[in-house]
């Protein structure tokens, strides 16, 4: 995870901000890598919560700063570094999801701790168990705990194209 000791409400903003819209554009990939349509289905799922989390982070940009979002460009300390891109692999893709949730959640979980204001720890708070839950999701739904690379890669694949149980689950 990416080291943070201090940092200011609005460039954890900004960060959530550019972070949300990562990760919809990572699950709108990911969706169109399998076939399986509940898997699909939990991906644009996971696209949509994105989308809604960059726009509460729009919202609570707006409240704190005083300041309309038109146009985001953002530098790289504005980025989290720690988060990957989609694969082109369905399984790979899988096990990169879980990772990006479970630094998010990180994240949102230490910056929230990084902050006096009732409204901005809790806004945090609630974007740390979100994507906790979406980790929760990946794991009961796809059986590659994270971390566990010797797991069988052919039976996550064809989950993940037909639908057909998981050689591990």
């Amino acid at each position: 995870m990416q080291k943070i000791y201090t940092i200011d409400p609005i460039d954890a903003l900004k960060i959530s901000i550019q972070s949300e819209k990562e990760m919809q554009e990572f699950y709108k990939k990911a969706a169109t890598l399998v076939e399986d349509e509940d898997t699909v289905s939990i991906l644009l799922g996971f696209a949509e919560h994105a989308a809604l989390h960059r726009q509460k982070s729009i919202d609570m940009y707006s409240k704190v700063s005083g300041k309309k979002i038109l146009f985001l460009n953002l530098d790289k300390r504005h980025k989290l570094t720690t988060l990957q891109r989609c694969s082109d692999d369905p399984s790979d893709a899988i096990r990169i999801a879980k990772k990006n949730e479970k630094e998010l959640s990180s994240f949102y979980s230490t910056v929230a701790r990084r902050f006096i204001e009732i409204d901005l720890r809790k806004f945090f708070r609630d974007l740390a168990a979100d994507n906790q839950q979406h980790l929760v999701l990946l794991e009961a739904s796809f059986a590659e705990p994270i971390g566990s690379e010797e797991n069988d890669q052919e039976g996550v694949i064809s989950h993940l194209m037909d639908g057909s149980p998981s050689s591990n689950g």
